[in-house]
């Protein structure tokens, strides 16, 4: 297999394997071509309110609107003793603003592709109570109105007024934005007018200050009290206002929030203050809970509660709407102040709606041709479908409502059951096909490493072959098979996945000899190297542990014979070591050192400039002269940046600039260099200085000792070895010593990796970035932009290790392939065990762990990838230095002839 091949093939298998990840755990459930169901209007029944308006207090919880009796809101208080209900909304975790929004809206809890995004943007098509209404208009901050205005209306637009918190004269100041402006709407008697004759309409208030107080000042704080009262009696004046103007008793209105908050500010969670929201409900059409002579708020367990996702058919049966066409929730009974005929006739058309989505699923699996065979949702059918509208229709003619609700609650529950059942029907499927892939996968890689390590290396028998022929007739019937069944095509690609995979693993086997050496080794120099990283990393968070002891067991025979370098290496470790234990075991890391961060920038821009000099580096006075103007002109943009949140435009061009001559300079200087020891240098002082554009604090400094730590470490273990003439009558290894050399180099590779992605600032519980990364190229913030230098900043040390070994270590330029394969095996045995382990419902932190844990495992894989493909690039046709313990010699070694087996 050519060299660029076998790249290309690792390249491919991972891409796909992280897509079977996410087809498996965060493929959409939303239904398309949903048609909505009558309005109360179309069945001869008139609603109760003609116009909703709906107050989202975004981040209040219920334990702060209940507190004290109701005090806290005294305005709002004052209208619950005349009128009105309160009870707890009950939402889902990850407590977020944008699946809060939703489930209110829509009536289901957010899609688990959306987990994918951050919870940000639309990854489908939805339906809403704000378009069914078709005359909506709403007040919010820009990211709220991003969640709605983008969806399909039906001719009938939402209106939208937005704001940018920036764009605000004081801070705190959203919710006055909001109120002022509803007012100066309803001031203008062409709009009153206007809305006066639409029915059903909808008046969305959104309410920030809340969330944006509770997190500067914490819910329990003097200061969000104080915004609490100025928002509670800006909902009561906006009530008082629509009263007045509309003056027809046919006004509803709503009061929650999108999400609680806990007691330190932050939210996403699933404890009981960020899953409790408030409900208040009040004017037209809403039944009166029983109270006390007082009018004293309910406590529980007295309180009523729902879910969050009812919110939305209550809303829509309120103002004579049917439910959202993809809402997945029962309207709760009790709460409008309505006759029984109208509740029952509204929950019937709450059920048709939960139905007609359940029935789209139950016909697409009834069409399949081994429907027979294959398991089913039993307790729901096409058949019990068709009977529900005639019992419903019966049971009303004879006035038995009651009844006729039990029938419509019955079968809105098994809608509901068999819409989660079918959602995940080929999540079992999905789990073992990708399995049989990953230990395929596993497989192949063990053949081509068994075949690399021999000395003599043995012919694969190639695709040409009776039983890979056999294989791909097998793949070819499956697809039609797939078809006939009715498997959505992405999942029929990855259920096939595994035989495509198993040709090119029986297209690996040799034409004669072992197919793996040594599986006993393998299987343990596999496992002990995943389970250290992934327990040190993920689980028990002590990679310093794992660091302290892999560098001191590596370099073991140094530690002999003292010297000042051993000295000076020691001393980097060190600090390397409690670098890790501050970022890992403490809660602000190195934050907690009282340095500001820019300052500490500052320092490492210099010592990026420094750092060769001490080393005794010599480049070019072009090479200095660049680095230093990036360096000076990216200190200033940090400083203005810093005092005055704006970049100047010269400041782009030059670290545009630089970056691009990072790169280019190392194959412009390449015949001028024809040392690698001499080139990685020129590696090293360029991409340092791009790392130093790239920080925001601490990362760059960090950098800089791992590595320098990590280039002085290889320079003792080469010094530490034998006398090149031992040495080189050592060089006729058998295929174990070739093993061992590549899984220790492969455990080297990912082991630094994961030290410099914790030392990049980022943490391995939830992958996240500050968007001021991108500060210096980028004035604006851009998702592609300051993620793709994110992963450049992350991606660059990992080059710099394998630039390192590639130009220091003469086994890992010959084997360069065998220790990458090293690489894939245990990096994909930790990404395999997770595979098991994602959960895509349940607190945003817990669902962005799983996640981020996983893709890294495979996202390092890409890395490293890209990574040797650069190393042979800047170091091609290179000469080595190969140090021994009583003299140091050259030998030639170019790039062509070291790399025997890529």
């Amino acid at each position: 297999m050519l060299p660029t091949m076998w790249m290309l093939q690792a390249l491919v298998v991972h891409i796909l394997l992280m897509g079977a990840i996410l087809n498996t755990y965060f493929q959409p459930n939303l239904l398309p071509n949903l048609v909505p169901q009558k309005t109360m209007r179309e069945m001869g029944l008139e609603p109760p309110a003609d116009r909703l308006v709906v107050f989202v207090t975004d981040g209040l919880r219920a334990a702060t609107f209940l507190a004290n009796n109701g005090s806290d809101v005294p305005d709002l208080k004052d209208i619950y003793r005349k009128q009105g209900r309160i009870g707890i909304s009950r939402t889902c975790a990850p407590t977020m603003t944008r699946p809060g929004h939703i489930a209110i809206f829509a009536g289901f809890n957010e899609d688990p592709a959306a987990s994918l995004i951050n919870l940000r943007y639309n990854p489908g098509d939805f339906d809403t109570v704000f378009n069914r209404s078709r005359n909506m208009i709403g007040w919010a901050h820009k990211y709220i109105v991003g969640y709605f205005a983008e969806l399909s209306h039906g001719g009938a637009p939402l209106r939208f007024d937005s704001y940018m918190e920036r764009d605000l004269p004081e801070k705190l100041t959203c919710d006055k934005w909001a109120f002022d402006k509803v007012e100066n709407f309803l001031s203008n008697g062409y709009n009153v007018r206007e809305w006066s004759n639409y029915k059903p309409a909808v008046f969305f208030v959104y309410l920030a200050d809340m969330d944006i107080a509770a997190h500067r000042f914490r819910p329990l704080s003097k200061r969000f009290f104080q915004k609490l009262q100025n928002t509670q009696l800006g909902i009561r004046n906006t009530y008082e206002l629509f009263e007045r103007v509309f003056n027809d008793s046919r006004t509803a209105y709503l009061m929650t929030s999108d999400h609680g908050m806990n007691n330190e500010g932050t939210h996403g969670s699933g404890t009981s203050l960020e899953i409790e929201t408030p409900l208040f409900m009040w004017g037209a059409g809403v039944k009166r809970d029983e109270i006390d002579a007082e009018a004293n708020f309910p406590e529980k367990p007295n309180i009523s509660q729902v879910d969050q996702t009812q919110l939305a058919p209550l809303m829509s049966s309120l103002i004579g709407l049917p439910p959202p066409k993809n809402n997945l929730a029962l309207m709760p009974v009790g709460y409008l102040n309505v006759s029984d005929e109208y509740q029952a006739v509204a929950l019937h058309l709450n059920v048709l709606q939960l139905l007609s989505q359940a029935e789209i699923l139950i016909r697409r699996h009834e069409k399949a041709m081994f429907y027979k065979w294959l398991p089913k949702f039993g307790e729901l059918h096409s058949g019990v479908i068709d009977q529900y509208a005639a019992q419903f229709d019966f049971l009303k003619s004879e006035g038995n409502l009651t009844d006729a609700m039990e029938v419509c609650k019955e079968y809105g529950e098994l809608a509901m059951k068999c819409l989660a059942y079918y959602h995940q029907y080929y999540q079992t499927p999905l789990i073992v096909a990708n399995s049989l892939s990953y230990l395929i996968w596993f497989y192949c890689l063990l053949l081509q490493l068994t075949r690399l390590s021999k000395k003599e290396k043995t012919q694969r028998r190639g695709f040409m072959t009776v039983s890979t022929l056999i294989l791909a007739m097998i793949g070819i019937l499956l697809i039609p098979i797939m078809e006939l069944q009715k498997v959505p095509h992405v999942t029929t690609f990855y259920l096939i996945l595994p035989v495509g995979m198993l040709i090119m693993a029986q297209a690996e086997r040799p034409v004669k000899g072992y197919w793996i050496y040594h599986p006993l080794w393998n299987f343990g120099f596999i496992l002990v190297p995943a389970v250290l990283i992934m327990w040190m990393t993920f689980i028990i968070r002590h990679l310093w542990v794992l660091y302290v002891i892999s560098v001191l067991l590596n370099n073991r025979r140094a530690l002999r014979k003292p010297s000042i370098k051993l000295f000076i290496w020691l001393s980097l470790a060190l600090i390397v070591t409690a670098i890790l234990i501050m970022e890992q075991r403490t809660t602000k890391g190195l934050r907690t050192i009282p340095v500001k961060g820019y300052h500490v920038l500052y320092i490492s821009m210099v010592l990026a400039i420094i750092r060769p000099l001490i080393l005794g580096h010599r480049h070019d006075p072009r090479v200095w002269t660049f680095n230093s103007v990036a360096l000076v002109v990216g200190a200033f943009g940090v400083y203005q940046y810093k005092f005055y949140e704006s970049v100047s435009s010269y400041v782009y061009v030059v670290t545009w600039s630089f970056l691009f001559f990072a790169f280019l300079s190392i194959v412009y200087f390449a015949k001028s260099l024809p040392e690698a020891r001499k080139r990685l240098e020129l590696i090293t002082i360029n991409m340092i200085t791009v790392l130093s554009l790239l920080t925001n604090s601490w990362g760059c400094l960090n950098f800089q000792v791992v590595i320098t730590e990590f280039i002085f470490g290889l320079q003792v273990y080469e010094e530490s070895k034998e006398t090149k003439e031992i040495e080189d009558a050592k060089d006729e290894r058998t295929s174990l010593q070739n093993l061992k050399g590549f899984y220790r180099y492969g455990y080297m590779i990912l082991l630094y990796f994961y030290v410099a992605f914790f030392l990049a600032g980022h943490w391995l519980s939830s992958f996240l970035f500050k968007s001021t990364t991108a500060r210096l190229f980028y004035p604006h913030f851009s998702l592609y932009i300051a993620g793709s230098l994110v992963m450049l900043k992350v991606f660059i040390p990992s080059m710099i290790f394998i630039c390192a070994l590639y130009a220091m270590v003469p086994f890992v330029r010959k084997n360069a392939r065998s220790i990458l394969i090293c690489v894939f095996v245990i990096s994909n045995a930790m990404g395999f065990y997770k595979y098991y382990f994602i959960r895509n419902r349940g607190s945003w932190r817990t669902v962005r762990m799983c996640l981020d844990q996983i893709l890294l495992t495979h996202a390092v894989i890409l890395m490293l990838l890209l990574g040797i493909c650069l190393a042979k690039i800047f170091l091609a046709n290179t000469t080595m230095e190969r140090l021994g313990r009583n003299r140091a010699s050259n030998t030639r070694s170019t790039l062509a002839a070291a790399e025997t087996e890529a």
